[in-house]
């Protein structure tokens, strides 16, 4: 199967390394039921990880290796993942793939000097919440006016319910940061929303 891009170029001829991946993922999990429940999760969620690290890498090895190492991530927190089909799972999982594909492609930067210029405040395509009340469009467009790095934090606070440990250990800042950025982003959306203190 060929993926496309909404220019029409070809995300690359993904279908041929899917079962070997499918097998690799499912040899990370350690107990029967979390097999059942990533095999789920990547029949649901692997293309979009795949698109979601292309997006950010446009090299197909380069995004496969994303992906893998984004599904290492969610299989440690597997336990936060309720449901498989939610908007909650979707985001989780995005993020970190995001993640996953910016720390990928940062290695390869050092690792090959390149001068390349990633904008990290560009907002994600993926970008969706589950939340009633994140729901609401105003909020979600203040959202979307945040930076990623706070936005990510935020989404994985407020919508998924993790710790600033989980957090740090996901984007693989320290705990410090995490927080620190939570309370930035709090502020910058209390300014968006008219509710400055």
């Amino acid at each position: 199967m060929v993926i496309r891009n909404s220019k029409g170029q070809d995300f690359a001829d993904w279908q041929g390394g899917e079962e070997h991946m499918s097998f690799l993922i499912m040899a990370m999990a350690e107990m029967p039921e979390e097999q059942i429940k990533i095999e789920k999760l990547y029949e649901k969620y692997n293309r979009l990880m795949y698109v979601a690290a292309y997006h950010i890498l446009n090299h197909h090895e380069d995004a496969e290796d994303a992906v893998i190492h984004a599904w290492e991530k969610i299989i440690r927190h597997l336990d936060k993942i309720s449901e498989i089909d939610c908007q909650e799972t979707k985001s989780f999982i995005v993020i970190i793939t995001e993640r996953a594909a910016i720390d990928h492609y940062r290695k390869n930067k050092k690792k090959n000097q390149m001068e390349v210029v990633y904008d990290e405040q560009e907002q994600s395509p993926f970008f969706l919440t589950r939340d009633q009340e994140l729901e609401n469009v105003e909020l979600n467009h203040l959202f979307r006016g945040l930076t990623k790095k706070y936005s990510d934090v935020l989404i994985l606070y407020y919508v998924n319910g993790l710790s600033g440990k989980e957090i740090a250990d996901i984007l693989g800042l320290k705990e410090d940061t995490v927080m620190q950025r939570l309370h930035r982003g709090r502020l910058k959306l209390k300014r968006e929303m008219g509710m400055d203190e």
